[in-house]
């Protein structure tokens, strides 16, 4: 199939005298289009995504390819939907970028259409142009013209570390949850009735200003003696108004199943509010039930047990002993990097992780189908006897930090050994780049599936980030020498 990927000349970058920050950036995003065109992981992946034949390959490349330089505009800049649509309006850079033509009268793309964008590709496909590009850059043929360099990459060492990408939530305090299930009830109540679907109970929002109430008051009550009893009674009564509020939900369900047709709502408007409610509704005795034995009974529950919020249910709690952050809310990332800093292997959990020293061999199975693994360095969760053994079966150099002072001793007399762990410490700053520069502290997506499309997104954006910023040093370079 012959695909065109250039519908519209592509307008000449203007001259800006700006400051050292905005040249640095500019050369970045300079550097970046000529890695996606010269090592044709952009040509490939839109190849692929329309002879996929699925929902987004009859859209064109053109617009494609706009979709797929947008996600890597907004996740390289790590701005808002919405800040990032002014920033494309109003920079011919960021237009130069994503192959808007302003001369031809070409719109920039609206907040709806950016939200879209990074849901077009599933993360099978996410993650094949990850590998893609990853085999470019071990490629001894394409790093002179990717990398300004006649070395490729090395992907023969490896160092992975894990961390938790926390989910968009407030802190999971049992009792406001109650608090959150009278909210989303009393929401979808509202809107119902904005909509024609009408019966008789007091004003909802008055659920809301009670249970507000009964809310301050319950922290307000941690602070004086009596407190355990006044929120034993503040508990109570936040219970009342939560199954008062459950039961006019549950009418309010059935009358919209039956009367939709009667309201401005057609079927599939209507499906998502009752699915909203009836979803919490199906949470209430569970909530309920937490909540009692911790306050009431006065025992904690278990964290197997706990549910961290009505809206994220693949949310696990994640204790890893940090000092900024003792325990964490969210999903366990595993990630492997090469010496450079390009992500080699990563694993997003769904379910709540597994031990670090149970991940690593998993790890280099996948590594070893792509890769030639010499050694992996990795800090003392990973280790473990079963590891090493399994390393020195498979020849890869294990620079995994012993658990045992007197082992760890033993091996700070071996010099590989103490280069591979020095250089594993900059892994740390990599899942810092990470997390802080690619993605957000908190993960702003719902769902699992949308929050692990984002993480990968900002994988592949660390690694043409990466690779960029390498080239433009090596052209540095190569610019002093002949100068020199």
């Amino acid at each position: 199939m012959n695909i065109s990927f250039q519908l519209t000349l592509k307008q000449d970058l203007p001259t800006i005298f700006g400051p050292q920050e905005y040249r640095d950036f500019r050369d970045k995003l300079v550097q970046i289009d000529h890695l996606l065109t010269a090592s044709g992981c952009e040509q490939r992946f839109i190849k692929d995504t329309i002879e996929s034949a699925n929902e987004i390959s009859s859209l064109g490349a053109k617009h494609l390819t706009q979709a797929l330089r947008t996600v890597i505009l907004h996740t390289l800049v790590n701005e808002s939907i919405r800040d990032l649509t002014f920033r494309i309006a109003d920079s011919q850079l960021s237009q130069w970028f994503i192959g808007i033509n302003t001369s031809l009268s070409e719109k920039t793309p609206s907040k709806s259409s950016i939200g879209r964008f990074e849901k077009y590709w599933s993360r099978d496909q996410i993650a094949a142009l990850i590998y893609d590009f990853n085999n470019q850059m071990a490629n001894p043929d394409c790093c002179e013209t990717l990398l300004n360099s006649e070395t490729p990459f090395d992907f023969t060492k490896f160092y992975a570390d894990s961390t938790c990408i926390e989910a968009n939530i407030h802190y999971p305090v049992d009792w406001l949850l109650l608090r959150d299930g009278v909210k989303t009830i009393v929401a979808g109540i509202q809107c119902m009735r904005n909509h024609g679907i009408i019966h008789r109970i007091p004003e909802p929002s008055s659920f809301l200003r009670e249970m507000n109430s009964l809310t301050m008051a319950m922290t307000a009550a941690s602070r004086n003696r009596k407190g355990k009893k006044e929120q034993k009674k503040h508990f109570r009564a936040m219970k009342r108004i939560l199954k008062t509020v459950v039961e006019h939900g549950k009418r309010y369900c059935k009358l919209m199943k039956n009367q939709w047709s009667t309201t401005d709502l057609s079927e599939k408007q209507a499906l998502p509010i009752i699915n909203r409610i009836e979803s919490v509704i199906a949470l209430t005795p569970d909530i309920i039930k937490l909540a009692h034995t911790r306050i009431i009974t006065g025992i904690p529950a278990k964290n197997e047990v706990k549910i961290l919020s009505l809206y994220e249910k693949d949310v696990h709690v994640i204790k890893r002993g940090k000092s900024s952050a003792e325990v964490e809310f969210g999903n366990g990332l595993y990630l492997a990097e090469q010496e450079n800093g390009i992500i080699a292997d990563w694993e997003f959990f769904m379910n709540k992780p597994v031990m670090d020293s149970a991940i690593l061999m998993k790890s280099i199975d996948r590594l070893e189908e792509k890769y030639a693994v010499d050694s992996i360095a990795a800090d003392r969760g990973f280790n473990s006897l079963n590891n090493s053994k399994n390393l020195e079966k498979r020849a890869i150099f294990d620079a995994t930090c012993p658990k045992n002072p007197k082992e760890l001793q033993k091996r700070l007399s071996n010099k590989r050994f103490c280069i591979e762990q020095k250089r594993r410490g900059q892994t740390e700053g990599r899942i810092g780049i990470l997390k802080n520069c690619f993605l957000q502290p908190k993960l702003l997506r719902k769902g699992f599936e949308n929050r692990e499309i984002k993480v990968l997104w900002a994988l592949f954006t660390n690694n043409i980030w990466v690779a960029a910023r390498i080239a433009i040093e090596n052209q540095r370079e190569r610019e002093k020498q002949k100068s020199a």
